[in-house]
């Protein structure tokens, strides 16, 4: 998996100041570490019509899917045993799990950012996708995971559990709405 260093530094809110040359070694130290505990898994399907949605109420996920006739809900992680190293590495060393709080935000952003262009890919001819948009944006509540993550069985097909409290278990996890329209491809 490729992590984006701009991404990390934007996480590490530098604000497009170059890291100085201790932390670019801590970055690149703590980024090996990441990439031998990240397990990514994904789950996605597609549902006819916009129900699966689940936007009744959420007047900025219904303007976002203005002109869509299908959703893909998707639900993606880098997985439990990031989790671990980070608190581990928060044991030790508190900048160190800074770091890799930046990392992992870079990572499954990524990953998911991934999960969108393997469902770009499979597309039918004349279909284009929206951006993703995710429970907690705007007035989509956080509680439209709980549908999300039973539509697709989250815990077994991406293991990735919902608390009561509806923050998702592993941390370094996205659940989103991506809508379909009719268009083509921007060249």
């Amino acid at each position: 998996m490729k992590i984006d260093d701009v991404q990390i530094r934007r996480y590490l809110k530098l604000f497009g100041r170059p890291p100085g040359e201790a932390l670019e070694r801590r970055i690149a130290v703590m980024r090996e570490a990441a990439l031998g505990a990240i397990r990514p898994t994904r789950a996605w399907r597609r549902f006819e019509g916009l129900d699966a949605a689940n936007a009744n109420g959420s007047a900025s996920l219904a303007k976002h899917l203005s002109g869509c006739h299908a959703v893909y809900l998707v639900c993606a992680t880098i997985g439990a045993s990031f989790d671990a190293l980070q608190r581990r590495t928060a044991a030790t060393s508190p900048a160190d799990a800074f770091i890799l709080q930046a990392i992992g935000a870079a990572a499954i952003e990524e990953w998911t950012d991934d999960t969108e262009c393997e469902i770009r890919r499979g597309l039918p001819p004349g279909e284009i996708l929206v951006r993703r948009y995710s429970p907690g944006y705007g007035d989509y509540p956080l509680a439209a995971q709980r549908d999300i993550f039973r539509l697709l069985d989250a815990p077994r097909t991406a293991g990735v559990s919902l608390t009561a409290d509806l923050v998702m278990v592993p941390s370094k996890s996205v659940s989103a709405v991506i809508g379909v329209k009719k268009g083509d491809m921007p060249q």
